[in-house]
């Protein structure tokens, strides 16, 4: 290795960690700040919070490697530019090209190793992590239940209340029950103005204390005739206790681990469940098809009809049955049985209208759950590709800027970085709308900013004037003498 490209990477090194780990710090005091009550006060060790904190900042690299790269890249070649030493380089004969070539080989051995770790390392760090923060938040169900809310945390029930007050926390006012524990739904609300709630001393029971309320519960009758008339249970209550079963949440080990989200997979995994669903889906539309097809299709007069003359006569008596008929089909009944074919005819197509709209939400919920796995897969390339992107950004801006340090660089990347990271996030959000094709969603921010780097690369190379304000005014400099000129050869 020659020494311009040892004092260039060596330049870079320094300043690219000071960056990464300041960003990863910022990022992961913002997600503490985002739950700071969910981690607060639930009585849990320090090193399971300690532990969050490190699967979470894993989980914050592919965000933090860009804008590292990015801000390095334009401090390193700002300082050469502000120090004169680009000046220096070119005069010997090396251009821009060859100066930022150690630094390209660098980041792309950087993106490389930003794929490997978004695709073996993220994965696990997002199981560890999501499944970490869920069981802390869950070891007090008490303190989890917020104003305003629906908390479903505790199985078979949704609480929500108006307001929390006292010493404690522990007062409530306005508070609203729905009861799922029957297999039927949600038949049962409760309602009170008022309500206290504690812990038991074994911690195995949440009791809430309600006062001035009442109840509602759904009568599900035996017999099939009383059923239209929807009977209800409702009773009225001064004070009244309702006890929940703690015992989900006492359990030692918080790094029990849940189901695996579409953010929890490799490429690899992606692939296999992408298959997996895109055949569950193509199945059930098979078999909807062949249901429709079973139910309204053509049905065949005979089974086999073998000969033509059979055929003829077929057709012979269809043509007979059609002349008979009035061209108003309901007309050709009696008045006693048209109201019971509308009626029948209006409940078919309403129970066939619910069938369809049911099974349509239920295949575009199944694409919804494709497409996202699918932008995972994607997220992973691009996220990766999007280090060489803001690379040509930063170091051509470097370059023309000639300002190093924490000043003028800071503001820069910053800016730039917002525009990437918005763009990209507005993107994404059309890819999970289905809007656009998961490969539009994830790679349209960078094919947008990767030919402008080219550009800037270009322009910083051959020593062209970008920021040169006067050299943009010049064609309109020249259109306004044009006209100016015109004017004054028409004026007297």
């Amino acid at each position: 290795m020659k020494i311009l490209d040892r004092f260039v990477l060596k330049s870079f090194f320094r300043p690219f960690l000071i960056t990464f780990f300041v960003m990863v710090l910022f990022l992961l005091m913002q997600f503490v700040w985002k739950y700071i009550d969910d981690l607060v006060g639930r009585g849990v060790e320090w090193y399971y919070i300690a532990e969050l904190l490190f699967y979470t900042s894993a989980t914050l690299v592919p965000m933090a490697l860009p804008l590292a790269v990015l801000l390095s890249s334009i401090m390193v070649l700002g300082t050469l530019g502000e120090n004169y030493e680009m000046a220096a380089l070119k005069s010997s004969g090396l251009s821009l090209v060859r100066v930022m070539r150690p630094l390209f080989g660098f980041v792309l051995v950087l993106a490389c190793a930003a794929f490997l770790f978004s695709n073996y390392v993220i994965p696990i760090a997002n199981l560890h992590s999501e499944n970490l923060r869920r069981n802390i938040s869950n070891k007090k169900p008490a303190l989890s239940i917020r104003p305003g809310i629906f908390y479903t945390g505790i199985d078979g029930y949704s609480i929500k209340v108006a307001d929390k007050y006292g010493p404690d926390q522990n007062l409530l006012d306005e508070i609203l029950i729905y009861d799922h524990t029957q297999n039927n739904g949600n038949m049962k609300v409760i309602i009170a103005d008022s309500g206290k709630m504690k812990v038991t001393d074994d911690e195995q029971f949440l009791e809430i204390t309600l006062y001035d309320g009442h109840s509602y519960e759904d009568m599900v009758p035996k017999k099939r005739k009383d059923r239209d008339n929807k009977p209800f249970i409702r009773s009225d209550f001064r004070e009244s206790l309702i006890r929940f079963n703690l015992s989900d949440f006492q359990g030692d080990d918080l790094r029990k681990t849940g189901r695996k989200e579409y953010d929890m997979l490799s490429v690899i995994q992606l692939n296999e469940v992408v298959d997996s669903l895109q055949e569950n889906l193509t199945t059930l539309q098979n078999e909807f098809a062949q249901q429709m097809i079973d139910r309204y299709g053509e049905r065949e007069l005979y089974q086999t009809p073998e000969s033509p003359d059979n055929i003829e006569k077929i057709e012979l008596d269809t043509a007979a049955a059609l002349a008979r008929l009035d061209e108003n089909l309901i007309d050709n009944f009696d008045k006693t049985e048209r109201s019971r074919i509308l009626q029948n005819s209006l409940r078919i197509v309403r129970g066939n209208r619910a069938y369809f709209t049911n099974a349509s939400a239920q295949y575009n919920w199944r694409k919804i759950v494709i497409t996202r796995h699918v932008l995972e897969w994607q997220k992973k390339f691009s996220s990766s590709f999007s280090v060489i992107v803001l690379f040509f950004i930063g170091a051509p801006l470097g370059a023309i800027i000639r300002k190093g340090g924490m000043g003028m660089p800071v503001v820069v990347s910053v800016f730039i970085f917002i525009v990437h990271h918005v763009t990209n996030f507005s993107f994404e959000k059309l890819g999970r709308f289905m809007l656009w094709t998961p490969f539009e969603a994830m790679w349209t921010a960078n094919l947008i900013l990767l030919p402008i780097g080219l550009w800037l690369t270009y322009k910083s190379a051959t020593d062209s004037v970008i920021f040169n304000m006067e050299l943009y005014m010049k064609p309109f400099q020249k259109i306004y003498k044009f006209f100016e000129g015109r004017f004054k050869k028409q004026s007297p």
